[in-house]
């Protein structure tokens, strides 16, 4: 009797240790399980996290890329408009530099009106002189401007020298008389002057 509570006590000890065992077991593969779980959440963050990045990067990489590209067609339209406005200041200046030939042969015939005291004061006299008066107005609307010379000191920049001759009394080369005006279109040369320059005279041999 005595052997059989002995072993049923024994029985029940190993039955009391295997469940603690087991229970012990099944918390381990609970803390395993937790463990694993974290460690994988941890894995997801920090791939979303790269995710994140690397959408951050292609969205200033777009930006910038945008912003090259109107930089680009703002450049383009600059360049356009001032190509456009180039060739139109080249035809402007080729036409009025055309205009200046009958410009010059309205102020001829003015002169040679002066001289003739049968000529001034007619209607034919008079239709010259505003016909000239237009030509003026039209080339100031369209800013076309005389170059002063006579008088002025000889300038090579501005100034075509037809020939040269020696004047009493000039210490420095000066614009004595102007064969055909020069212009200026704006601040740009539209036509030197055509003039005679008078120059000091030679100093004397010993």
């Amino acid at each position: 009797m005595e052997e059989e509570i002995k072993e049923t006590n024994e029985s029940g000890d190993k039955e009391d240790i295997n469940k603690e065992n087991n229970e012990e077991l099944e918390s381990n593969n609970e803390e395993n399980k937790e463990n694993s779980n974290e460690e994988s959440a941890n894995d997801e963050v920090e791939e979303l996290k790269k995710k994140v990045e690397e959408l951050q990067q292609e969205a200033s990489d777009m930006k910038n890329k945008y912003m090259y590209a109107m930089a680009e067609a703002e450049n383009i339209r600059k360049r356009t408009a001032k190509e456009k406005t180039d060739a139109i200041k080249r035809a402007n200046k080729g036409l009025l530099l055309s205009l200046l030939t009958f410009m010059d042969n309205f102020e001829r015939a003015l002169k040679a009106g002066e001289k003739d005291e049968n000529i001034q004061g007619t209607e034919y006299y008079k239709g010259i002189e505003l016909i000239h008066k237009q030509f003026i107005d039209f080339m100031h609307d369209n800013g076309v401007s005389e170059i002063e010379s006579l008088g002025e000191e000889f300038d090579p920049n501005v100034h075509e020298a037809l020939t040269m001759i020696e004047v009493p009394d000039l210490d420095k080369e000066k614009v004595v008389e102007v064969y055909a005006k020069g212009y200026k279109l704006n601040d740009e040369l539209l036509r030197t002057a055509k003039v005679v320059v008078g120059k000091p005279p030679a100093a004397p041999k010993e």
